[in-house]
């Protein structure tokens, strides 16, 4: 029924097709200069034609309200333009942030602006935490889809966001809204003050405004959808999906053993396991029960840990702001202006406790150990050694008739290594506290210069401007393991006295038993630690530029603007380094750019117009230095009711400072290690390469490879990068039939050439570039993968002392190309014949249709392209459906405003499918359905007071519950609703 019923509302609106965007651009704004042009995002040129050249969606104040944004990212994660990024349910691997992602291509390739100019980034990435944008104040949101670099600058690649804020408040505004869920949990408390005054005779305006915002937390299990960490698996030989987790388990597990074939020769460790039960041992190890007396075989999924309880649903948020605006005219024709804000944030993540893998040296006369467990050591310890091979590859064996092993140097010598996975339990569960302090200051002079003659260089104004932005973020971890203290407690002997203790006996060092849940609490504190990062960036802007008409055409004025702008962009970051999950040095980048820009508007007839612009870039990047950007297109007014434009942008991106000077660190991601498929063990090829890579042969095609569903990364940057480049081509007509009514219908393509990005893209994709793909073990590929002793990756180091996990450090990798097609469609219908003479019905659908997004991970293997458009996955990341919308119905009656809004996400499937990794009848989940949300809203305006209010996912549409493919929470939580139904109430006093 469900899908029967998306089908018929989605034919019903098909017709009407999209876009608030549409209706904002058929009426004019407020932002109109003293000659009174207007000023729309993706242009500097004051202009009476209040319509951008480009694809551009408008989400006014109303929108805001209807849909209880407190929170930027809680509305623009729901525009069909936007994949949705980091958020309120990102817990993993995040930033604690709230990105934008515009187009699916990053949020470091979209520019946020607030008024126009640069807004404060949040961390090297240089990227904007849109939480951080005073919603109170935001008047209107202006998207302008590609590349906009030669009127902004660099970052300008997928488009633009501009919000536009409220700076000429009279009076005093205080608001508060409350939100909860059906379940009783996750509220969001916000409060809103907000109040300006004229001056001087109305010359001048001062606006203030504070913000508090408060998020609680809500943990995974809180819901039972979410409650257990689900994987694929197959029951009773149908793909199903089954609770899982990390082989990292709280009482131990030890692997790597010798196993099958792998004994022979070793007839002492067989009979050992076969004392312990452990006759029929796999690759996968034994693990210890809640005793440390007790071994058994370790089993999967059955064995491995749930962490999802542990982690957060809802993070937990803390906001506090504050800031104003003023202008004043100084003197008849010159203006300044000032705009400043301190933001505050604090949020947390939380995982399970930290898990240790790795080779450790065990005495293996350890008291820790029993004397069945000793009694395997010492067997171990006794047969150290390699298996000899003849020319031909082939084992040598002995008289006996056994391989002939020989041996190694630390035979019999009282320890033997292997290879232990142990969840610190006794320890607390991670904690990251993210506390975020961000600085903005803006101060300028605007005016008019009038004419230099009568007929040329007329109406001319000026603008000038500084600004100041830093950020100072501090990361706070607790239960974090320190990895050196961790490998120093391991390892014990014996003292003059008989006592054990640490064989390095520096630091105060405390022998651990990790054999069961037995680490004593003198053991947690030696190994834990609270640790501190801190990291700070700041960006500061100079820019002049002038604009007006150089002379009057006979179609109308032609009109330009130029100007220079000046940025300088530094960071510095100091790690704690150490701990579990943390490599690397403290690091400090910077660098500046020096920028001539200018635009022309001519036009040619009545009704067309020929635009273009071009920014020349200067950076003191060694691999960038000079570069060019520009665009030019054309809009034809064919009619009253029609309008035609087109536009080309060359755009270009310059490395962040992040990706540039960032130091290593550990990632953990969703990945499938090839070498760990049972198919590799027949195929020639790929055994080759796992062997050559670093996996026993032995175990090669065996889950023993990759025991747990995360693999450990190593990322950091890269100072080598060049800049990106891109092309955008955009088309489209907005159409006006009859009156109220509004269509836009706009063609997108946009290719990004030199796309930086982590090595091979991702993980994944380095695993696949390796060993399905390049197969060539000297390969850069095959030579980031770097494994433990036995074989699996993990955070552990091995035999020649490097640090294993996937390094995926940036690089210019290939490049990302997409298209696509925006529709919009939005209508008023009056109703004062039925409702009185203000009373009106509105219908506004945006709605994207996705026609490719495809990304080129390897610039050598252009024909290796990964598709994702109506994807998601290990590969392609974020669901990305080839059609989305967004349809609201508004109703206003008098004071009563009601609306109903219906959010579509077309359906997905699993990227592994459409790569042909696997056939989709052997997944549990092949494929996401189409989604369907509705809300409903309501606003009643009492002239000072209004009470306004909504239910948001009122028929408590459940997310599809995925498997190995899912992000986090059992699906990727920033597409999909993971809370339920969800209820909002908040009221306005205006004074």
């Amino acid at each position: 029924m469900r899908g029967v019923l998306a089908t018929l509302l989605c034919s019903a609106t098909s017709t009407l097709a999209l876009t608030t965007a549409a209706h904002a651009q058929i009426a004019p704004t407020e932002d109109t200069t003293e000659g009174g042009g207007i000023v729309v995002t993706g242009s500097r040129i004051a202009s009476q034609n209040v319509e951008s050249m480009s694809p551009m969606s408008v989400v006014g104040e109303e929108e805001l309200t209807l849909t209880g944004t407190a929170t930027m990212e809680t509305l623009l994660n729901t525009l069909p333009q936007v994949v949705p990024g980091e958020g309120a349910f990102t817990n993993n691997e995040t930033s604690a942030a709230a990105t934008m992602d515009l187009r699916g291509l990053g949020p470091q390739r979209n520019l946020i602006l607030v008024n126009g100019r640069r807004f404060v980034f949040f961390d090297a990435r240089q990227i904007v935490d849109v939480n951080t944008i005073p919603t109170a104040l935001v008047e209107r949101v202006e998207l302008i889809t590609g590349g906009s670099s030669a009127v902004y600058g660099s970052d300008a690649v997928s488009g633009v966001v501009n919000f536009i804020l409220k700076d000429d408040m009279d009076g005093l505004e205080v608001s508060s809204q409350y939100d909860i869920t059906a379940a009783g949990d996750s509220a969001r408390f916000n409060l809103d003050i907000v109040g300006g005054a004229n001056f001087a005779e109305g010359r001048g305006n001062v606006t203030l405004f504070y913000n508090y915002y408060n998020r609680d937390d809500t943990f995974a299990d809180a819901r039972g959808r979410s409650a257990c960490f689900l994987e694929d698996t197959t029951i009773d030989g149908s793909p199903a999906l089954a609770c899982g987790g990390s082989a990292g388990i709280p009482n131990g597990r030890i692997a790597g053993l010798p196993a099958g074939a792998a004994l022979t020769g070793r007839p002492g460790v067989q009979s050992a396991l076969a004392s312990l039960g452990l006759n029929n041992l796999t690759s996968n190890g034994f693990k210890f029960d809640e005793t440390g007396q007790q071994v058994s075989p370790f089993v999967v999924p059955g064995d491995r840990y749930n962490f999802n309880p542990d982690n957060y649903l809802q993070l937990p948020l803390v906001r506090n702001q504050f800031g104003g605006m003023a202008h004043y005219e100084v003197t008849p024709g010159i203006e300044a202006y000032f705009e400043g804000l301190y933001s505050s944030n604090r949020t947390k993540t939380q995982y399970a406790a930290t898990p240790v893998t790795g080779s450790y040296s065990i005495q293996v006369d350890s008291p820790f150990l029993t004397p069945g467990l000793q009694n395997l050591f010492r067997a171990l310890d006794a047969s150290e050694g390699t298996v000899q091979l003849d020319a031909n590859n082939n084992p040598v064996l002995g008289a006996d008739g056994l391989p002939v092993i020989i041996p190694a140097a630390t035979r019999n010598d009282g320890y033997t290594t292997v290879s232990i996975g142990r969840r610190i339990s006794e320890g607390p569960t991670r904690n990251a506290t993210y506390d975020r302090d961000a600085y903005r200051f803006v101060g300028g002079l605007r005016g008019d210069i009038g004419s230099l003659s009568e007929n040329a260089f007329t109406d001319l104004q000026w603008d000038a401007y500084y600004s100041y932005a830093k950020s100072k973020n501090t990361l706070t971890s607790t239960g974090n393991i320190v990895a050196s203290r961790y490998a120093q407690g391991v390892t014990t002997a014996f003292d003059s006295s008989g006592n054990l203790v640490c064989a390095d006996q520096s630091n105060g060092c405390v022998p651990l038993n990790i054999f069961g849940p037995n680490i004593s609490p003198e053991g947690i504190d030696f190994i834990t630690e609270r640790q501190v990062s801190t990291y700070e960036t700041t960006m500061k802007v100079a820019q002049a530029s002038v604009t007006g008409t150089v002379v009057e055409l006979p179609a109308g004025p032609l009109g330009f603007a130029a100007g220079f702008e000046w940025r300088e962009v530094t960071a510095a970051f100091n790690p704690a380094t150490g701990s579990v999950g943390q490599v690397g040095e403290p690091t400090y980048g910077e660098y500046d750019v020096k920028e001539f820009f200018g635009e022309l508007r001519i036009p040619v007839f009545y009704g067309f117009e020929l635009n273009g612009a071009f920014r020349y870039s200067d950076y003191s990047l060694d691999n960038v230095k000079g570069v060019w950007t520009y665009g030019g297109g054309a809009t034809w007014q064919v009619v009253d009711s029609l309008r035609l434009r087109g536009q080309y942008q060359r755009a270009v991106r310059a490395p962040s400072v992040n990706e540039l000077f960032s130091a290593q660190s550990r990632v953990s991601e969703a990945a499938s290690d090839p070498c760990a498929l049972a198919s590799a063990a027949s195929d020639s090829a790929i055994r080759a390469l796992c062997v050559a890579t670093g996996v026993p042969n032995g175990i090669v095609g065996t889950s023993g490879v990759q025991p747990s569903f995360q693999v450990s990364g190593i990322v950091g940057g890269n100072p080598d990068l060049e800049e990106e480049s891109t092309d955008t081509y955009t088309v489209g007509a907005v159409f006006e039939p009859i009156p109220r009514l509004a269509i836009t219908v706009d063609y997108y393509n946009i290719t990004v050439n030199d796309a930086i990005a982590r090595l091979g893209g991702s993980i994944n994709n380095v695993f696949d570039l390796c060993y399905n793909q390049v197969q060539d073990a000297d390969s850069p590929y095959c030579r980031s993968i770097i494994r433990q002793d036995d074989g699996t990756i993990g955070t552990g180091t091995n035999a020649a002392g490097q640090d294993s996990g996937v390094s995926v450090l940036f690089a210019n990798i290939g490049k990302i190309k997409t298209d696509g097609i925006d529709v919009g469609v939005s209508y008023t219908m009056p109703l004062g014949m039925l409702a009185g003479s203000d009373s009106t019905l509105n219908i506004a659908t945006t709605a994207n249709w996705l026609n490719s997004f495809d990304v080129t991970s390897v610039a050598a293997l252009p024909d290796r392209v990964n598709e994702c458009a109506g994807t998601f996955g290990l590969t392609c990341g974020e669901p990305m459906p080839e059609f989305k919308a967004n349809t609201r119905l508004t109703l206003k009656v008098g004071r009563l405003t009601t609306s109903i809004r219906w959010r579509y996400q077309g359906k997905v499937t699993d990227d592994r499918v459409t790569r042909g990794v696997v056939d989709a009848s052997v997944l549990p989940v092949p494929k996401i359905d189409p989604e369907n949300y509705f809300d409903f809203s309501f606003d009643y305006d009492l002239d000072k007071y209004t009470l306004y209010g909504g239910i948001l996912n009122m028929f408590d549409n459940h997310q599809q519950l995925l498997g190995s493919a899912q992000e986090q929470l059992n699906t990727y939580p920033s597409t999909y609703d993971p809370l339920g139904i969800r209820f909002f109430m908040g009221a306005k006093l205006k004074f």
